[in-house]
């Protein structure tokens, strides 16, 4: 078996995954272009993984880009392998990456922080400590 030089290739359904994120992203639906256009999407930290923070519209959820959502139709549908449809909020991560319309508080925020946001996003749905951390004016990344 010959090695690639550099990144090591993703698994063909995640490689299949991103591919679809990148295609939906090109061409997005109402959902994906309202999430990604209205700032409530939020970088929580870079490394050693990258996390975000998506409020959506009933809850919040965690996602790792190109990877993983903690939404619903990813945790029941995506990850069983049913399908590799992506769900909204990855295509708008795409979008808000590549047009810069995010919070970016990966600077800002200490490890506790981002562990008390994802296991608020985790338990209950929601993340009020986020919500104060952007109200006290965190900005956009310009």
């Amino acid at each position: 078996m010959q090695e690639d030089q550099g990144e090591p290739r993703p698994p063909p359904r995640l490689a299949e995954l991103r591919r679809r994120i990148r295609e939906r992203s090109e061409e997005p639906s109402p959902d994906e272009l309202w999430l990604a256009s209205t700032l409530r999407l939020a970088r929580l930290q870079r490394s050693p993984v990258e996390l975000w923070a998506a409020m959506g519209r009933e809850a919040d959820y965690i996602l790792v880009p190109g990877t993983y959502c903690s939404c619903p139709h990813f945790r029941y549908r995506v990850a069983p392998g049913e399908t590799v449809e992506p769900c909204y909020h990855l295509v708008a991560l795409e979008i808000a990456r590549r047009t810069g319309r995010f919070h970016d508080l990966s600077e800002t925020l200490s490890p506790e922080e981002v562990e008390a946001v994802v296991a608020e996003v985790l338990a209950h749905g929601r993340s009020p400590l986020l919500r104060r951390l952007l109200h006290r004016g965190m900005r956009a990344q310009p």
